[in-house]
């Protein structure tokens, strides 16, 4: 039986650079759990990954302050 220090649910975006991140420590033992054959299929292979300009949101809403933000 193998142990670990850290156990990360879910091989998307976020799960896989997080192990990679921690992956740079090395006294960590990092493992990642998926469920399908390979990472990247579940949110993450849906996702469109659009930025999206803030043309539409209408000047001085919250909406429209965070996509100026962000992008």
């Amino acid at each position: 039986m193998t142990t670990y220090d850290v156990v990360i649910i879910g091989g998307g975006v976020f799960g896989c650079a997080l192990a990679r991140e921690l992956s740079q420590f090395k006294n960590l033992k990092v493992v990642v759990l998926e469920t399908f054959a390979e990472v990247g299929f579940g949110t993450s292979k849906a996702n469109s990954g659009i930025v999206h300009p803030g043309h539409h949101d209408k000047p001085g809403t919250v909406k429209a302050s965070l996509v100026v933000r962000g992008n």
